[in-house]
């Protein structure tokens, strides 16, 4: 066939398949009744992309099964991974929902998935599922015209054995946005009963301002909550034989209404409601062109309905007595209106007094240097709203226009606490404002940088921190903020089985001078891994075998496999209950210690076990922020490496890898010889000599010296000085407890019992003290993907990409006793996953025409020839 021939095919198909392209569902809203589709989700930013996946819509919910597609944390494919309202520009909102049977973490696998009946008014889809002794059967029921999906899970226990007070009930997970009980409102609730924190509905929901996600499970007992969960819980004992059926309702739509939301259950349960309307306006007489009218029920938060153009209406259940008012981002709120409503009723309420912002602008500046430096700052006082995207609660200086915060507040009078690494190398300033509406406070803050280790040479990075990838909710841009505001001197990420942001972070901070290293969460449902440098995305795997993730993680380029809090739901907890896939495998580098408490103190007794054995791996530490805005520790704890040829990944990789590291909680512990050194010695009766120097802005208190067993040796008070130098004498059988080998361990506390840990010093009598250098040469080339969009004449949306590679060189060199010299090249491509299409289907219409009518022009002018 000629080329013109094929040439004039493509232009006589490409219409069909454009046209076909246009007829698949969208979220648009424009069908009626219920559509199954099995394959790729229509969902937009849906994780559901695998060809077994399904989707099921109405006019008003798309829910996407992940059957062929692994949900994430871990979760077996078969449940629900995407859901979004049907409406123009509506996205994916859920990360999932599924029923944990004994709180998170354990998940029935699913064994069978079915579609057993699809029509246009109802679609059921029926999976079945195994844990331990307990079978599942899910339910899901969608029908028209109705803007929830129904799901029904009996578990029954198959076993010969009870099992008892186990906590389980439907979950969700979000993308975007907060989670909330009425009663209680956002926040952090360990999985607890309901009652103790005033929850007295049956349901919970999320919400961001496009969006209302409503969880109605009936009589739910116990609650897990967090910014971006909740999970309604059920005590729950079954005996053999016994089964217990659950019930939820998924409710959605596309604005953050959430009393439609309980307008909803209230129809699902058959009971009454009572309507309110009426106007919003300032007080100056201007209609709220955006705002809420907010419920409260029992001087408690309830729920919201949205002020638009000045205007609102909605509905509330009945009987009931309420009290009610008005209120826009950073205004005052309105005076309240109380009222007793019944079924039926009708109510005009109107709010004309809310009071319009003033404006502060904040600039914050270093003592030492004078300039403008990054900073956080945390605002107490006034009026908080119960709707997150309406609270000015944390704010973060510019990561460009450095130093300086742009941030409107209601009128009143606050304290704003300035944080520059407040805790580590400052101590954090509060400063008294008066905001009157409509008027701007200009405020110039210095905060006193007190110790700066990067002089000392070591160097402070927060090695697990999430961006606004899954669970995350913090935005690069934050990210980058934040870390800088925390006095940090490397950015680091490390999301769910997920690098997409890398790219993003990575620009953030090369405009900044900022070192960045590119890590990731590896999160199968039995541990958590953090691995960086990743190098090579595409040799990630993210579930197998321990050995296969972690030989998939080298190949990637990583340097350092951390094992994330280990006691929950990670490696040692893992190990412990013989619950890793093809057993333990050993070729991991670090525990993490955490904001966690007992577990990473029970961590810290573990690695002392392993110190005994003489196994030379070493702690870690990271804040797992998720959320920077209520989240505010990132950095604490941090690790504290020695990198005295400055800061990049493959320092900071081989620091840790070989123990040149210790975790700061606050103080800082500088020790001589470096932590992860070997001291040979001659025999049990010589003394070994540690030179110390200490710093703590809050005073230090004391510092412990442990040995082999984990023994404290001595404890040597300090007094409260800031700053202290020590040279502190051990006997050498004491640091190995009489045997051939031991450890040194400094743990130094500050006067709030904040602790610095350093990594083990190593004592060993077979060991002669020979030194050697490692030298470590890095080639690392970035390339950044600039995606540029053009609009043609032909209003076809056309995307082109321009490609900047950049290659630069790092020598490491770093002094180790008794290690051979290495030399690795790695070679570091990183390339965004995170592409999101979406199709104007009338210029696919448009084009397609276009291209038929030229199909055919040309044809007739051919075909004469």
């Amino acid at each position: 066939m000629s080329s013109t021939r094929i040439f004039l095919l493509l232009l006589l198909v490409t219409p069909i398949m454009l046209g076909f392209a246009g007829a698949l569902p969208t979220l648009q809203g424009t069908h009626s009744g219920v559509i199954v589709l099995k394959g790729p989700t229509p969902i937009m930013e849906g994780e559901a992309k695998g060809p077994e996946d399904v989707t099921v819509m109405n006019e008003y919910i798309a829910v996407a099964f992940g059957v062929s597609t692994t949900p994430p944390w871990g979760i077996p494919p078969g449940h629900i991974i995407d859901l979004a309202p049907v409406a123009p520009g509506s996205s994916d909102v859920l990360a999932q929902f599924s029923l944990p049977l004994n709180d998170w973490g354990n998940w029935a696998t699913i064994t069978s998935f079915q579609i057993v009946e699809n029509s246009s008014t109802r679609a059921i889809i029926v999976a079945l599922g195994q844990w331990k002794g307990l079978k599942v059967n899910y339910t899901y029921i969608l029908e028209a015209g109705k803007p929830y999906l129904r799901a029904i899970i009996t578990v029954t226990n198959n076993d010969t054995i009870s099992y008892s007070n186990h906590i389980m009930g439907p979950a969700v997970s979000l993308k975007r946005g907060w989670a909330y009980a009425p009663g209680f409102g956002t926040g952090r609730i360990v999985t607890s009963p309901k009652t103790g924190y005033g929850i007295s509905e049956d349901w919970v929901a999320a919400y961001h301002e496009d969006y209302a996600l409503g969880l109605y499970s009936p009589n739910y007992t116990h609650i897990a909550l967090h910014s971006s969960f909740a999970d309604t819980f059920y005590q729950v004992t079954l005996n053999p034989g016994e089964s217990r059926v659950f019930e939820a309702y998924l409710i959605v739509f596309p604005e953050g209404d959430l009393c439609r939301i309980a307008e909803t259950v209230q129809n699902i349960k058959g009971e009454g409601l009572a309507s309110i309307h009426g106007v919003a306006a300032t007080s100056k007489g201007d209609l709220l062109v955006k705002g809420i009218v907010m419920v409260e029920s029992n001087s408690k938060p309830y729920c919201w309905g949205l002020v638009k153009n000045g205007s609102y209406a909605l509905s509330l259940p009945a009987p009931g007595t309420y009290s009610v008012f008005a209120l826009a981002k950073a205004h005052a709120p309105s005076t309240r209106q109380n009222l007793t409503v019944a079924p039926g009723e009708e109510f005009e309420l109107n709010f004309t007094d809310v009071i319009p912002p003033g404006r502060v602008v904040l600039t914050v500046f270093r003592n030492d240097t004078g300039e403008p430096t990054d900073a956080r700052i945390l605002v107490s006082g006034g009026y908080v709203p119960p709707v997150m995207y309406l609270a000015v609660t944390t704010v973060y200086t510019s990561v460009y226009d450095v130093g300086r915060a742009v941030f409107d507040l209601a009128p009143g009078t606050y304290n704003l606490t300035i944080d520059k690494g407040a805790g580590f190398i400052s101590n954090a300033k509060t400063i008294s404002v008066t905001v009157e509406s409509e008027q701007v406070v200009d405020v110039n803050v210095t905060v006193e940088i007190m110790f700066k280790p990067s002089d000392e040479g070591w160097y402070m990075v927060d090695l697990h921190h999430h961006s606004d990838w899954m669970d995350g909710r913090t935005p690069p841009e934050l990210l980058v903020a934040a870390q800088l505001a925390s006095g940090l001197d490397m950015v680091f990420v490390s999301d769910h089985d997920y690098v997409g942001n890398c790219p993003v972070i990575q620009a953030i901070t090369q405009a900044r001078s900022v070192p960045f290293v590119c890590g990731v969460e590896i999160s199968p449902d039995w541990a958590h891994f953090n691995v960086y440098p990743v190098v090579d995305p595409s040799k990630l795997v993210y579930r197998g075998t321990m050995r296969e993730i972690i030989t998939a993680a080298r190949a990637a380029g990583a340097i350092m496999v951390r094992a994330n809090h280990p006691w929950i739901g990670g490696l040692f907890i893992a190990q412990e209950m013989n619950n890793i896939p093809g057993g333990y495998y050993e070729d991991w580098d670090a525990a993490e210690l955490g904001p966690w408490g007992t577990n990473a103190q029970k961590t810290l007794t573990k690695m002392f076990s392993l110190w005994d054995l003489n196994i030379r791996k070493y702690l870690t530490a990271g804040s797992d922020v998720h959320d920077v805005i209520m989240q505010t520790y990132t950095g604490k704890p941090r690790v504290v490496a020695y990198l005295p040829n400055g800061p990049d990944p493959v320092s900071l990789a081989l620091a840790e890898k070989y123990g040149r590291t210790f975790i700061s909680y606050g103080p800082f512990l500088f020790s001589n010889p470096l932590p992860g050194t070997t001291i040979g010695v001659a025999s049990l009766s010589d003394n070994v000599t540690i030179r110390v120097r200490l710093f703590s802005v809050n005073g230090l208190s004391k510092i412990e010296v442990y040995g082999k067993g984990g023994r404290i040796i001595q404890t040597i008070p300090l007094g409260t000085a800031t700053f202290k130098d020590l040279e502190i004498t051990i006997p050498v059988n004491q640091a190995t407890n009489g045997t051939e080998t031991g450890y040194i361990v400094l743990i130094a506390y500050d006067a709030s019992n904040n602790r610095a840990i350093n990594n083990p010093i190593w004592i060993d009598l077979n060991t002669l003290p020979v030194t050697t250098t490692i030298t470590e040469t890095v080639t690392e080339t970035t390339t950044t993907t600039q995606t540029v969009t053009n609009t043609a004449t032909t209003s076809v949306t056309v995307t082109s990409t321009k490609t900047e590679t950049t290659t630069y060189s790092t020598t490491l060199t770093t002094t180790q006793t008794l290690e051979s010299v290495t030399t690795t090249t790695y070679t570091s491509t990183y390339t965004s996953e995170k592409i999101v299409t979406q199709t104007d289907y009338m210029v696919t219409g448009v084009v397609a025409i276009a291209f038929l009518a030229i199909g055919l022009g040309l044809s007739r002018i051919l075909f004469k020839k």
